[in-house]
């Protein structure tokens, strides 16, 4: 449900495209920023650590913290004209604030199914909102709070999120592409990502 439609739609920049996975470098830079489609991730959400978000920002570097950003979540604007699901009724009539209004919180679950297994709890203060892309939409996009760094060697994160109840974006019809339920659902796969020892 959902993650073919969670592309990112970062402001101010043609970004229509899905957070696939990516093609790990030989060693990530030390300057950490992540731009993607010439954007620098870390500055436009104000975020000093290493951000691992599209592809691709999959590394880190022994020592690092680290952010887990995104995927967005882009609504009709306010002026466009609404599509909905037959019976779903909006708690908002903007989209974007009814998005962020049944938002609850995120959970994180880092090497899913290892012994080294781990799980973080967040709530709404993970959300950021009252971005704009390329083509007018708002969107909104969840950003962790630091993590840890982890061990040298591969890595993977999960991310859940929360909704008080149904939202739906208001551009079509399909519950499966334009809807999140109520509860909490997988907003990721299980992302990779690799730390590699720092260079001497």
């Amino acid at each position: 449900m959902r993650p073919a439609r969670l592309s990112a739609a970062l402001v101010t920049a043609a970004l229509a495209t899905t957070w696939a996975a990516g093609t790990a470098q030989a060693q990530p830079s030390p300057d950490h920023n992540c731009v993607f489609e010439g954007i620098n991730i870390n500055q436009l959400l104000g975020i000093g650590e290493r951000v691992i978000g599209p592809p691709p920002c999959r590394e880190a570097l022994a020592g690092e913290r680290w952010v887990r950003v995104g995927p967005s979540w882009q609504t009709a604007g306010a002026s466009e004209r609404k599509v909905y699901p037959r019976g779903y009724v909006p708690q908002d009539p903007d989209p974007i604030d009814d998005f962020n209004a049944k938002f609850q919180g995120a959970r994180y679950v880092l090497d899913r199914g290892t012994a080294q297994e781990r799980t973080f709890v967040y709530g709404r203060e993970v959300l950021r909102t009252g971005f704009v892309g390329a083509d007018g939409r708002p969107f909104s996009i969840p950003a962790s709070p630091p993590f840890e760094p982890l061990s040298i060697g591969g890595h993977t994160v999960v991310t859940f999120l929360r909704f008080s109840a149904e939202h739906c974006d208001g551009l079509g019809r399909n519950r499966d592409q334009n809807c999140v339920p109520a509860g909490e659902l997988p907003w990721t796969p299980d992302t990779p990502l690799t730390v590699f020892p720092r260079s001497a």
